[in-house]
């Protein structure tokens, strides 16, 4: 009797998709561009993550610490399933927390981010760090946070845009796009192989 080929070859696993949370950090006088509501494109764009908002009374660390807490304990995710978003000084709060070690996560999109000198030693992370920097007048500032962010040889990449052109907010929109769906595909990667705990 003819045997069927599919069944004779034996079926290959099937590798499901890993959940990646996107936790975009909200305080009361957010930017436009972290406001949850102006991310439909990009959610449609990552089916594989989860968008949630973390609401902070102010851009401190505690405030981002407690909500980032709260955000895994009703997602059911992991530190290394997560990837933060935050613009302004909530950014540059996330990013301080996550340099010293007390924010271990998958990866942060930090948004027109304050550039100046960083107050502590960098801590080793496996935290994938993506900047969108404000191009203006005080280089010297610039170059001192993406001078500490290179020399630790960390998983950065940063982009600097002039901010206040007439096209700044579809300029930084794009590159924030990027990243993310960059990081959501790293990261949904990294949690399926077992790898890259924060």
């Amino acid at each position: 009797m003819f045997q069927s080929l599919h069944s004779a070859v034996p079926a290959r696993p099937v590798r499901t998709a890993a959940s990646v949370l996107v936790g975009v950090l909200v305080t009361p006088d957010a930017p436009a561009a972290a406001i949850p509501q102006t991310f439909a494109r990009w959610r449609a764009l990552t089916p594989l993550a989860k968008w949630l908002p973390i609401a902070l009374g102010e851009p401190g660390y505690a405030d981002i610490v407690s909500g980032v807490a709260a955000a895994l304990s009703r997602s059911g995710m992991t530190r290394r399933q997560l990837i933060l978003l935050g613009e302004g000084p909530v950014a540059r709060s996330m990013l301080e927390l996550a340099l010293r070690g007390e924010l271990p996560c998958g990866g942060i999109v930090a948004i027109d981010v304050p550039c100046g000198a960083l107050p502590f030693p960098i801590v080793p992370t496996v935290t994938a760090m993506r900047l969108v920097i404000r191009r203006d007048g005080d280089e010297a500032l610039r170059g001192d946070l993406i001078g500490a962010l290179h020399s630790a040889d960390l998983d950065a990449r940063i982009i600097t845009l002039d901010l206040t052109a007439g096209r700044a907010a579809g300029a930084a929109a794009s590159v924030t796009e990027t990243f993310v769906l960059e990081l959501v595909a790293t990261i949904g990667r990294r949690t399926i192989d077992g790898v890259g705990d924060p």
